[in-house]
């Protein structure tokens, strides 16, 4: 009798136990999921946008060089990093402080104590029909408060993305611009030949399975040609062209 009394007042049973746990875990792995999906679209938006920004600020059409989920999503991680990199370089010091200030000022005021407010006696006196109807009245407009902050949030996540896509595809397109005009690139002139004669000679874009955008360094135009029974001959990186000159003349 007794072993019955300790088990039903000595602590829960252990599937009960379990079973919160499993809930636990469940509830967990559903919002990671849930992170992980709205992370994988705000990448992918990212990365869209900042591809057809960078080919519109060229000249280039964009629908002529789709890409795919991956090439897009991590078009998009970049993306983002480098943002994340030009916005900290370029932000002051005293904003950066005052940031932090405002931060330190949010936790010292969520961990302040309470304070005790004692119950006026005139609230005793208010009918309860009153009461429930302002409860109702301060409900509602509760209600209808998160709701406007939660719109206002989901627009903030949809439009953020669309940002630095467009800023990030603005930034590149005007980076290749300039190494156009100056003449100063990291990779040698591409070249683009048919039946073993030199058809263009420049910097390469953009490409695709039917399309190839490449800058023509001699009409110094972009041109977007179909890319049909063309072989595109580069310089391999590890193999400078001064080395490669020497070899064609020890032959």
């Amino acid at each position: 009798m007794e072993s019955t009394v300790e088990e039903s007042s000595g602590g829960r049973p252990p599937n009960r136990s379990l079973s919160v746990w499993a809930s636990r875990l469940t509830s967990v792995m559903a919002l990671l999921i849930a992170l992980g999906t709205l992370a994988g679209i705000c990448l992918h938006l990212t990365g869209h946008i900042a591809h057809i920004t960078q080919l519109r600020g060229l000249g280039v059409p964009s629908d002529l060089f789709g890409r795919g989920v991956e090439w897009t999503m991590i078009n998009g991680y970049y993306a983002i990093y480098y943002e994340s990199a030009r916005l900290l370089d370029n932000m002051p010091l005293t904003l950066l402080g005052v940031i932090c200030l405002m931060i330190a000022l949010v936790i010292w005021f969520f961990r302040l104590p309470a304070p005790k407010r004692a119950r006026s006696q005139w609230v005793e006196k208010i009918p309860a029909w009153l009461k429930n109807a302002a409860s109702a009245i301060l409900l509602s407009a509760l209600s209808m408060t998160l709701a406007f902050y939660l719109f206002l949030l989901i627009l903030l996540i949809a439009i953020i993305p669309a940002l630095v896509g467009e800023s990030a595809g603005k930034q590149s397109a005007d980076k290749m611009i300039d190494s156009f005009r100056t003449g100063e690139h990291y990779l040698d002139p591409a070249e683009l030949w048919r039946e073993n004669e030199l058809m263009i000679r420049g910097y390469i874009v953009a490409t695709s399975t039917d399309h190839v955008a490449i800058f023509d360094t001699e009409s110094e135009r972009l041109r977007v040609v179909e890319f049909q029974n063309f072989e595109v001959r580069t310089q391999p990186l590890s193999f400078p062209r001064n080395q490669a000159s020497n070899k064609a003349d020890n032959n």
